[in-house]
């Protein structure tokens, strides 16, 4: 099987307010049987902490995708705090991996102080080194993991099942498992394409073949087209030159005008091919959608070309 050379092209950070949320708490409740009503307390506002050397470390890692562990050290109704190397960061409750969802403040905080000393595995997910803040996610290191273990057994071939995440001008992104690939314009179908929302929708399901992988730059190259029969193949036993065949006009540009025959496969009319008249201005004399009867000049199956001749079709009648 021949790949092509595919480009390939591009995570929510949540914030949660860090202590005005409730108030930080780095020991557990004396007494959860019978617990008294909490006032919270307001915090100052926080002065840009640690070293500045963390947090290019910070940056770093958050660019890498690395997965940390780090230790619960302090909890609030919004989440918990871990401590990293100098900063403090803050992983929100939406963000942590079974954790049960309570709305009653009291039972959260009993719930959250219970994992004090646990060591989860992050990821950071968003910086904002002018406020301090250190956002960290065990869902989306989970979700890393996962990715990681894909990317250690893809390999050129694969046929996977994806869902359309996203469409893009020049392709569609599809989700293969926790990783996104580009399903570029001219491997979305055998026919031409000129956006993609003609083929896909986010929220297909498709099945994709992988064409090519670039692990370091985390791109993946995919084709829905290729698991589809080649419509080229034995072109030339049903094309042949000199038949008069129909089809419809698919597109037309200042050479000439391009023929569907069949799904996937174009023939080309060129200008000359169009009339008797000199200067012919294809769109004077087809429009777009057109049913034709044209006649094969010439069939290059390798090139994928067909010669098409409108001109001399009309004169064989």
């Amino acid at each position: 099987m021949v790949y092509s050379n595919i480009p390939a092209p591009p995570d929510d950070g949540y914030w949660e307010a860090l202590l005005s949320q409730g108030e930080l708490s780095t020991h557990p409740p004396t007494s959860w049987s019978s617990p008294t009503p909490r006032r919270e307390k307001a915090v100052p506002p926080m002065s840009v902490p640690g070293k500045p050397e963390d947090w290019d470390r910070a940056e770093a890692d958050m660019r890498e995708h690395r997965i940390l562990k780090l230790t619960i050290t302090g909890y609030n109704k919004g989440g918990v705090l871990v401590d990293y190397y100098s900063l403090q960061g803050f992983v929100p409750t939406s963000h942590m991996l079974n954790l049960p969802r309570l709305p009653d403040i009291e039972e959260r905080l009993h719930v959250l102080s219970t994992r004090l000393g646990q060591t989860l595995k992050l990821r950071i997910i968003e910086i904002d080194k002018a406020r301090g803040r250190l956002i960290l996610s065990e869902r989306a290191a989970l979700e890393d993991e996962h990715a990681l273990q894909l990317w250690e057994t893809l390999q050129p071939g694969d046929v996977l099942e994806g869902k359309v995440t996203r469409l893009a001008p020049y392709g569609a992104f599809v989700d293969i498992g926790g990783i996104e690939g580009l399903v570029h314009i001219s491997e979305l179908s055998w026919n031409r394409v000129e956006r993609p929302s003609e083929v896909v929708r986010p929220g297909d399901l498709v099945k994709v073949l992988v064409l090519g992988l670039k692990p370091n730059q985390r791109k993946i190259a995919l084709s829905i087209k290729r698991l589809q029969p080649d419509p080229w193949e034995n072109v030339e036993q049903r094309y042949r030159p000199g038949d008069i065949v129909e089809g419809v006009i698919s597109h037309i540009v200042h050479f000439g005008a391009f023929v569907r025959l069949e799904d996937g496969i174009e023939g080309l009319i060129h200008v000359s091919e169009l009339g008797d008249q000199p200067f012919v201005r294809p769109w004077n004399v087809v429009r777009r959608g057109q049913q034709v009867r044209v006649k094969v000049l010439n069939v290059n199956a390798p090139e994928r070309r067909i010669a098409l001749s409108l001109r001399q079709a009309a004169e064989a009648q």
